[in-house]
């Protein structure tokens, strides 16, 4: 047995301590149903099952919210239970059943993200970057990535470079000019080469 130490409302959630160090949170419908009060002597593992019990549901209902929204990864997924103080084992069960349905897929979610990267005129550098911040694996994003034609990014660069020739406002400085617009290239995650190959194509309809 142990004894619930703490309780405290944190804005619309409930943070409770045990004895043994051990913080759970629920709403606060939650802790009405479980009529604990600080002092009380409980069984952790009883507890423990409990609020599992409790948090599944929530946590499942907030996780394919945010799939619904937009397409995420298993690690964005993760975070979002975790910065919403859902346990462990809680969140560990969340993903298996998000995977085992066929709505959560890291394969997949990096092709949408590359389309839609790519689309939007962005080269294979930033939206690596951009995989590695969402927490996708180096192996499956590499895979990925590998389908991205070169041809396919110097037509997206080319693209980008003439409508920055149109607003580029050193149109007396040539070589001004092409320094600002190849820069602009390789921020938006293209190569070197690409970006300066995208440049001179730029040049001509």
């Amino acid at each position: 047995m142990v004894i619930v130490t703490s309780i405290t409302k944190i804005g619309p959630r409930i943070r409770l301590i045990l004895g043994d160090g051990y913080e759970w949170w629920m709403t606060l419908r939650e802790y009405n149903r479980l009529h604990i009060y600080e002092g009380a002597e409980i069984d952790p593992e009883v507890f423990r099952q409990t609020v599992i019990q409790l948090q599944f549901p929530r946590g499942l209902s907030l996780a394919v919210s945010c799939l619904a929204r937009r397409a995420c990864s298993k690690e964005e997924i993760l975070r979002t239970l975790a910065r919403n103080h859902y346990d462990s084992e809680v969140i560990d069960l969340i993903l298996y059943k998000l995977e085992k349905n066929g709505f959560l897929d890291d394969s997949e979610f990096c092709a949408q993200w590359i389309h839609y990267r790519s689309s939007g005129k962005y080269g294979i550098n930033r939206i690596h970057q951009e995989l590695r911040q969402k927490g996708v694996s180096e192996q499956i994003a590499a895979e990925a990535l590998n389908n991205i034609s070169p041809d396919d990014q110097l037509n997206q660069a080319v693209e980008f470079a003439r409508k920055k020739r149109k607003l580029i406002k050193d149109h007396s400085d040539p070589y001004k000019a092409k320094g600002k617009i190849i820069q602009a290239l390789v921020r938006r995650g293209f190569s070197w080469d690409i970006a300066k190959k995208a440049y001179d194509l730029s040049g001509s309809e």
